[in-house]
Parts: structure tokens; sequence; C-alpha cells
């Protein structure tokens, strides 16, 4: 259940890193066509990073209870 929480996690992220990309490229004046592969491996990227954060302190959290 716990890993099911990261994963909805990560998505959300992917999400709100997905708008906040494409907005503000939409800001700075180039298209969303334009700047499309970047945000989506820029969101892609934030989600991997959090997903895997997210499971490293819970492991080391479970590692150091015990103790």
């Amino acid at each position: 259940m716990k890993f099911f929480s990261y994963l909805l996690l990560g998505v959300i992220v992917f999400g709100v890193a997905e708008f906040l990309s494409i907005m503000i490229g939409s800001a700075l004046g180039s298209g969303t066509a334009e700047i499309g592969l970047v945000v989506s491996a820029i969101s892609m990227l934030c989600a991997t990073v959090v997903i895997c954060t997210a499971i490293i302190v819970d492991a080391i959290r479970s590692n150091t209870q015990g103790k």
C-alpha cells in the first residue's frame, strides 16, 4: 500500500511539473509544441526523483527504528 502512495505522489508531481513547465514556456513566449519534449523530460525526472527519495527515506526509517 505504501508503494502505491509513492506512485500516486509521483503521478501528482508529474502532473504539477508538466502544468507549470507548460505555463512557464507559454509565459516566455514559446509555444507548447516547441518545448514539449523538454517539458515531458523535466516532469518525468521530477516524478522519478520524488518516488526514489520517498522509498529511500522509508528504507532508512525502517532500518533505524529497530536500533
